[in-house]
């Protein structure tokens, strides 16, 4: 298919989309203009836009790919780029291309060009390990002179120092994204990344505990002190991550007669897909004592607009010391659940449902399918416990 065949015009009311075209790959419109309910559908997906104008009877096109925003957000950031480059084209009459000094200045605009799109525990730990293990080694070096030797240099030497490889996949992981983006911009041909060699390694982490310290810890749990806490431990036995929990609002639990739900956003879930889950027992009843809200978020701080981290894992730690577990982190309630389910036969498809690895709208032909089997493995999790 030819690209003039894949361009659909973008036409949204109240925006000046002339020259905005979708670049329909997969001929997914049969119409060839487009309004703003009909781009939704590349909402948080790759999504190509060409822009396409004319300056000094030449037609100039470019091609932006943008990943994880809405599509919306994506004609907003076009209009603005082709603003920009007529701009350009008048004051220089060429467009030119960004010129990036260094890797260290190419990773400071990626993660300002993400700052909407990754949660800032991510953004944090992120910049954390490239300041640690990136930043003074070749952050220095211009962005098209880094090659696949000097990426693995550094895999090597954490190795050496006795890190495990998936400490130093961490590597590959932060750089991968930054030279894709680098590609997207037409100042790279090639991911050095993806020839960087990482020694193989189970990245299955098993966290395991007998039947009665499993009933114990839930018990510690349902009997906490602190309601409002309790509540987060709760939504984080059932598999959820700790980011997803303190950020739930009101207007993500749907509990009436018809529908008892809760939704992690798009823009607050790892994956940054939106998810569904069903309200288990356990939740009902602590909703039904902790008093439904009609707005703001679940579980709110006392100085902060919700409970933060540092503040929640005081409690946590409370928990902990309390049981006879001896030592457990705050995500191994994702792998007790995984673990123990798959210990009970539930297969790994319907786990990975249950720990949102998954996703799917509740609005889908078999939506329905999926909240009741995520709701029969939380069952089989919960069947040994007492909360009633």
């Amino acid at each position: 298919m030819a690209l003039q065949d894949q361009l659909k015009k973008i036409n949204i009311t109240g925006k000046d989309c002339k020259g905005i075209y979708l670049k329909d790959t997969d001929n997914i419109f049969s119409k060839k203009e487009l309004e703003k309910k009909d781009i939704k559908a590349f909402d948080y997906k790759h999504i190509g836009i060409v822009l396409k104008f004319y300056f000094r009877r030449k037609t100039i096109k470019k091609t932006l790919k943008y990943f994880n925003i809405t599509a919306l957000q994506a004609v907003d950031k076009s209009i603005l780029e082709r603003n920009r480059l007529k701009e350009e084209l008048e004051e220089t009459g060429v467009i030119k291309k960004k010129d990036f000094k260094s890797l260290n200045d190419f990773f400071n605009d990626y993660i300002k060009l993400k700052s909407h799109s990754l949660s800032k525990e991510n953004i944090y730990s992120t910049t954390k390990t490239y300041d640690k293990w990136i930043k003074n080694t070749i952050g220095e070096m211009a962005i098209d002179k880094i090659n696949v030797t000097d990426i693995q240099y550094i895999v090597n030497d954490m190795l050496s120092q006795g890190l495990a490889p998936r400490t130093s996949q961490s590597i590959k992981q932060i750089l991968r994204p930054i030279f894709n983006h680098a590609i997207n911009l037409d100042l790279l041909i090639k991911n050095p990344t993806l020839k960087v060699n990482i020694p193989k390694f189970d990245n299955v982490v098993k966290f395991e505990l007998s039947n009665i310290q499993r009933q114990n810890l839930f018990n510690d749990i349902w009997n906490y002190e602190h309601l409002k806490y309790r509540g987060i431990m709760l939504f984080l036995f059932m598999g959820r991550r700790l980011n997803e929990v303190l950020t739930l609002e009101w207007k993500d639990i749907i509990f009436n007669e018809d529908l008892n739900i809760y939704v992690i956003q798009a823009d607050k879930s790892k994956d940054r897909k939106r998810h569904e889950y069903p309200l288990s027992e356990p939740l009902k009843i602590f909703l039904k004592e902790y008093g439904i809200k009609k707005r703001g978020y679940l579980f709110e701080g006392v100085k902060t607009t919700h409970v933060t981290d540092n503040t929640f894992r005081n409690h946590w730690e409370n928990l902990i010391k309390k049981t006879d577990i001896g030592k457990m982190r705050i995500h191994d309630t994702r792998h007790l659940l995984g673990n123990t389910l798959i210990n009970k036969g539930v297969t790994e498809d319907i786990i990975g449902k249950v720990l949102g690895h998954q996703s799917y709208t509740i609005t889908s032909r078999y939506a329905k399918v999926h909240i009741d089997t995520i709701n029969e493995a939380l069952n089989i999790y919960l069947e040994d416990l007492k909360y009633l």
